[in-house]
C-alpha cells in the first residue's frame, strides 16, 4: 500500500525579500518532494515591489 502524503503550509510575509527566497527554498528541499507539499504564502500588504516579483516568480515556476 503506498500512502500519498499531502503537507499543506501557510507561510505569511510582509516585506521579506530579505528572508522569502531562503524559505521558499526550504519547503521546496523537503525530503518528502515538494510534489507532496502545498504552499500557500500569504503576503500582508507588502510596501516593496520585492517580496511580490519572489511570489510570482514561484508561482509561474511551481503550479
Amino acid at each position: 500500500m503506498i500512502n500519498n502524503y499531502l503537507i499543506s503550509t501557510i507561510m505569511p510575509t510582509y516585506n521579506g525579500k530579505k528572508l522569502l527566497k531562503n524559505s521558499i527554498n526550504s519547503i521546496i528541499n523537503q525530503s518528502i518532494g515538494f510534489e507532496n507539499i502545498e504552499l500557500i504564502i500569504v503576503d500582508d500588504g507588502s510596501t516593496d515591489n520585492t517580496t511580490k516579483k519572489i511570489i510570482s516568480h514561484y508561482h509561474k515556476k511551481y503550479s
